[in-house]
């Protein structure tokens, strides 16, 4: 897995994901949202899923470490171009703050 991160004047953050999304590539990208949650210039996350095939439970716990976040700004956590077997899995999590974008 790789990522992209990018951040708007608007202090929204996005990160685009490349590869299938799994503890095994996690630390990276939770140690870079760690950071930017303790920097509070973040109003909100976005994820960029247009190139993931497949995510596991310890991305689940990103997307609602992230969720949270963005719940507590009054945002929710936008999901862009999920393929279909992602946004099964994330639905199958019940994720209630997600929205999608296509």
């Amino acid at each position: 897995m790789q990522y992209e991160r990018k951040a708007s004047d608007d202090g929204t953050v996005t990160y685009k994901i490349n590869g299938d999304f799994t503890i095994f590539f996690l630390n990276n990208i939770k140690s870079d949202i760690e950071k930017d949650i303790g920097s509070g210039k973040v109003i909100h996350f976005m994820f960029d899923f247009a190139e993931v095939n497949y995510i596991d439970s310890a991305a689940i716990s990103l997307l609602i470490m992230t969720g949270k976040y963005n719940d507590g700004k009054g945002k929710p956590l936008f999901i862009k171009k999920p393929k279909d077997v992602v946004k099964r899995i994330v639905d199958n999590a019940e994720l209630t703050f997600v929205e999608y974008q296509y």
